[in-house]
């Protein structure tokens, strides 16, 4: 489970452009793989000091790129998006092979 100061801290850092996906204050996950993507991504930028900032940078790029398709959630648009943002800054850091 990620610690609720974390997501605190990312929310500080993503507010506006590229927000946490929220339903009355609490974060919307509609399948399991959304709220693991999430960890991923929390957890490879506590790992490798990652600033926020810099992932936040890439997200917005992301979102941008992948526009909720018919058919599809917001959420499930959101955290493609956010996949895209990890892998992206990960790369750019030669951390993927």
């Amino acid at each position: 489970m990620i610690e609720r100061a974390v997501i605190d801290q990312v929310d500080e850092v993503l507010v506006g452009a590229a927000p946490l996906p929220r339903d009355n204050g609490e974060l919307v996950f509609e399948e399991p793989w959304q709220g693991r993507a999430l960890g991923m991504g929390v957890a490879a930028m506590q790992r490798f000091e990652i600033p926020y900032d810099e992932f936040r940078d890439r997200l917005i790029e992301a979102v941008a790129r992948h526009p909720v398709d018919e058919g599809e959630s917001d959420a499930t648009a959101y955290y493609v998006a956010w996949l895209d943002a990890l892998e992206a800054v990960l790369n750019g850091r030669a951390l993927l092979t």
